[in-house]
């Protein structure tokens, strides 16, 4: 079980977001697909599982539509919890 909770995953996503860090944003993306699963937050996005993944890597350079579509889950996720 994993020991922090879907607010405390989302929290950390729009804090590393505020901070403007890619490294960060990239890290906090993925433990929310850890959290939500790569699956289901490809569902809910559009973003096929292995684009997810890719924004996740150290060379990766996300496109702010995908972000927004993140976020636009996250922000799903918020209100639902």
């Amino acid at each position: 079980m994993n020991k922090y909770s879907d607010k405390e995953i989302i929290d950390s996503f729009f804090d590393s977001w505020n901070d403007g860090d890619p490294d960060d944003i990239k890290s906090a993306l993925h433990s929310l697909l850890q959290r939500f699963g790569a699956t289901h937050v490809s569902e809910e996005t559009g973003i096929p599982r292995t684009t997810l993944y890719d924004m996740c890597k150290d060379d990766s350079n996300p496109t702010l539509e995908n972000l927004c579509l993140v976020i636009d889950f996250l922000k799903d996720q918020k209100s639902a919890s």
